[in-house]
Order: C-alpha cells, then sequence, then structure tokens
C-alpha cells in the first residue's frame, strides 16, 4: 500500500566544488570577523565594554573585509594565507595585551582557524583545478585542427 521510498542520495561534490566550498568558508568567517569588529568598535568608541579596541580597529575590519573580497572575486591564495597569518599574530597580540582573556574563546578560534585554512587549501586547489583544465581545453582545441 505504502512505498518506502529509498532515500535520494547526493551526488558526490566536484574537486572544484570542494575547493569553492572552502573558499566560501574562508570569505564567510572573513566577513563575519570583520563585521562582528565593527560592531564592537563601534560600541568600544562610546562604552569600554571592550578594552583596547579603538577607532584605529576600523583599519583591521577593512583589511580582513578586503581580503574577503580578494578571496570572493579572485579566489586569491594571497588573500586566503594574509587573513590566517593576520588572523593569528591578532589573536596572540590580542592575548598579550589583555592576560585576563586566557583560554576563554579558544573554541572561536579553532573554528576561525579552521576557516582560514580551508580557505588556503580551497585557494590552492581552485587555481591547480583551472590550470588543469586550461591545459585540457588547449589539448584538446590542438588535436581538432
Amino acid at each position: 500500500m505504502f512505498k518506502k521510498k529509498e532515500p535520494k542520495e547526493k551526488p558526490e561534490k566536484t574537486p572544484m566544488q570542494q575547493a569553492m566550498n572552502q573558499i566560501k568558508t574562508a570569505y564567510g568567517a572573513a566577513f563575519f570577523s570583520a563585521v562582528l569588529t565593527f560592531i564592537f568598535v563601534i560600541v568600544s568608541i562610546w562604552t569600554e565594554v571592550f578594552p583596547g579596541l579603538n577607532i584605529f580597529a576600523i583599519v583591521d575590519v577593512a583589511l580582513v573585509f578586503i581580503l574577503g573580497v580578494l578571496l570572493v572575486t579572485i579566489k586569491s591564495r594571497v588573500a586566503a594565507i594574509i587573513l590566517l597569518v593576520h588572523y593569528i599574530f591578532s589573536q596572540i597580540s590580542m592575548r598579550i595585551g589583555n592576560p585576563e582573556l586566557g583560554a576563554g574563546n579558544i573554541a572561536m578560534v579553532i573554528v576561525f582557524v579552521g576557516a582560514y585554512f580551508s580557505g588556503i587549501i580551497g585557494t590552492f586547489n581552485y587555481h591547480k583545478l583551472r590550470k588543469e583544465e586550461k591545459n585540457a581545453a588547449g589539448d584538446n582545441s590542438a588535436n581538432t585542427q
């Protein structure tokens, strides 16, 4: 009477789709970080809730936002690497400047480092795959002539 539906299998993602997902993870983390930092800076200007954040942190927001844009538009390997290095140095300097932070937000640090590292892998894979596609297209056009 009732037929049991077979679960639909999801098609496997191509390597290019996997690379794009890794890049999306990194630029999503970059934009999230930029927006969150911007909000913290604005709140910090009027209050002392976030010590150490001042108007100069807008430069940090702009840098992270621009690097995120470079990931979206040109899948920049350099931008992906700078995002990870910048984040690690920012976390180190923030912990040196505010020793009371301790290990309270280590989970967040792990998530962001993972996202940015994923972006590095994704951008390198993306450009490798694009190069392979161009080489294959060049070989095919040479064979048809």
